[in-house]
């Protein structure tokens, strides 16, 4: 039963959820001078000063190739440049700006759009974005005969458009294809269609395989734990288990959540996660289906033969008593403070109000988050249903020209 609830999932796959648009520019010397692809290999190898790097950066278009600018779009928002290493500093892009304007290989361009919802469920951050390309790319690479190792890779995920979609660009450090006569070169950039076919497929079913799903969702529940909370439906039990808990906290040593320092805390830890966990009633849904997400997987991975014990909950409930610890520390820092002041001035009742105003903003900073609508899962729920039509209606018509084949042949 429950893992029939992949299965739907799976099914909702269609061929349109992932564009990919992807193109290559060789090095300057294999260009005839009013040949225009020169001008967009000056672009993506940095040779001016906006360049395509710039670009994925920050989004903006500024003196982009007027028919580049057409293709990639306007009024775009960046996350930022990052490789498989994470997010790039201002040091590391002049050496990635450095190693483009230098280098002799093919350099690749690929972007990798996104329907709407998707894009928006599956990839809608840079943090996505970055698990998703870490993961896949090594595979993509060596299915077009790519070696991985051999390869400089940069990328941006633009989220402000219609379409979220990833920018993404690399190069091949040294040649290492043996051309006729034994001489190294670089490879000639073109792609295995089939593979950019297959890509789009397989880049789907990556981002909402079981695993991924329950990634997803662990994050949607994490986020909904950042909520800003309104100060009027903060209780005072809130404050006093807050405060009771940074009372037992260790006074020196470690205090992370998996810390041996913290053996005798951490039940204390866990009640009241679980009373902000309870207290919302939507967090309480996202948090009791990330709960059935994690049986569902543990099911999946027991009928596919791994026996290695799942840890999405363990890891989940670290990170959560890691928020609560960090909030008991400011509500309990803040609380000291106001106990210490022992001169009653005419001013004391307001300073002391806007301690506790400090003390409280400093939970709601902590807590901050986007919340879902209810509008927003209905919209979800029914996209979801217009696509298992769309899949039913496209698998009658292929059995329909399948019949009027057979019978065109006979």
């Amino acid at each position: 039963m429950l893992c029939s609830i992949w299965s739907i999932r799976f099914k909702e796959i269609l061929i349109d959820n992932i564009i990919l648009k992807c193109r290559y520019y060789k090095h300057n010397s294999q260009y005839k001078e009013n040949d225009r692809n020169l001008k967009h290999r000056e672009f993506v190898s940095c040779q001016n000063s906006y360049s395509y790097l710039n670009y994925v950066q920050t989004g903006a278009t500024e003196n982009a190739p007027k028919d580049y600018e057409q293709y990639i779009g306007n009024r775009e928002k960046s996350c930022g440049v990052f490789n498989e290493k994470g997010l790039l500093s201002e040091e590391q892009r002049k050496e990635l700006r450095h190693q483009l304007q230098n280098t002799e290989s093919v350099i690749w361009d690929i972007v990798i759009s996104f329907r709407t919802e998707f894009g928006d469920s599956y990839c809608r951050d840079y943090e996505q974005a970055y698990n998703f390309l870490v993961k896949e790319l090594p595979k993509f690479f060596k299915k077009c005969g790519l070696n991985s190792s051999n390869i400089v890779w940069y990328a941006g995920l633009h989220e402000n458009t219609e379409n979220k979609h990833i920018h993404l660009s690399f190069f091949e450090k040294k040649p290492k294809y043996f051309a006729n006569g034994g001489k190294l070169k670089y490879h000639s950039g073109k792609l295995p269609k089939d593979v950019l076919i297959d890509s789009k497929f397989i880049f789907e079913k990556a981002l909402t395989n079981p695993t991924a799903q329950l990634l997803k969702d662990r994050k949607d529940l994490y986020d909904r734990i950042n909520v800003s909370l309104d100060k009027r439906t903060v209780s005072k039990k809130a404050k006093r288990l807050l405060l009771e808990l940074y009372r037992e906290l260790p006074k020196d040593g470690r205090i992370g959540y998996a810390s041996e320092n913290m053996d005798n805390v951490r039940k204390k830890v866990d009640d009241v996660t679980d009373y902000f966990l309870m207290r919302n009633k939507q967090i309480q849904e996202s948090y009791i289906t990330f709960k059935k997400d994690c049986i569902c997987l543990e099911t999946w991975k027991i009928s596919r033969g791994f026996e290695k014990e799942s840890s999405y909950m363990k890891d989940m409930k670290r990170r959560l008593g890691n928020l609560i610890i960090f909030a008991a520390l400011d509500v309990g820092h803040i609380h000291d403070e106001i106990e210490k002041l022992s001169i009653k001035t005419a001013n004391y009742k307001a300073y002391k109000k806007k301690l506790r105003d400090k003390e409280w903003n400093k939970i709601l900073n902590l807590w901050k988050q986007t919340t879902y609508e209810h509008q927003q899962e209905m919209d979800f729920f029914m996209s979801f249903h217009e696509k298992l039509e769309r899949y039913s209606k496209q698998q009658k018509y292929e059995m329909v020209r399948s019949r009027r084949n057979r019978d065109f042949e006979m």
